[in-house]
């Protein structure tokens, strides 16, 4: 098996090839907001907190990998939406996982878990590659990130996550507390 760390060579290797597109801390912020449903740059950028040229640095770098495809969806003025491609569809099980372990493995004092309504069977699961509850696959199409309490009382389960995330305040190149 070849190393991942030659530095003779390295993107040669899968893994440094992914990490060097999705190991910025704004771009999984906007995959995030893609997954949850976002499309246009404005609501991209309230979900992500990031700066306008932050923003359009991210998306551009996405759009050159074939993750997003930008859309003109008006033309006076123009504005585009920002649509996930079937590569960044791929990216999905990575986002679940990364959710996962900082999960287990991250937790914030007064921050919950996060979890997932998977919509096949109707209860909350915890977050991987598949569900917690029934057994089933995870997938894009059959679940949806709860947030709240309010979220979860109005899909009849208990008391779930509350969307935590840190950064450091003013700090550019990393995301702003929320």
């Amino acid at each position: 098996m070849e190393k991942c760390t030659k530095p003779a060579a390295p993107l040669t290797c899968p893994i440094v090839r992914s990490a060097l597109l999705i190991g910025d801390e704004w771009i999984l912020l906007v995959l995030r907001s893609l997954f949850r449903g976002a499309q246009r740059f404005d609501d991209l950028q309230k979900q992500t907190g990031a700066a306008t040229n932050i923003l359009t640095n991210r998306l551009n770098r996405l759009i050159d990998a074939r993750v997003v495809e930008k859309k003109l969806y008006q033309e006076r003025p123009p504005r585009y939406k920002y649509e996930m491609t079937e590569v960044g569809k791929g990216l999905f099980p990575v986002v679940l996982e990364l959710m996962r372990f900082g999960n287990e493995w991250l937790p914030r004092e007064g921050c919950p878990p996060m979890v997932l309504l998977h919509t096949d069977c109707g209860k909350l699961t915890k977050p991987g590659q598949i569900c917690s509850e029934c057994g089933q696959p995870l997938k894009l199409g059959n679940i949806r990130l709860i947030e709240t309490d309010v979220e979860a009382d109005a899909a009849g389960q208990a008391s779930p996550a509350t969307d935590c995330r840190g950064g450091a305040a003013g700090d550019q190149d990393s995301p702003a507390p929320r």
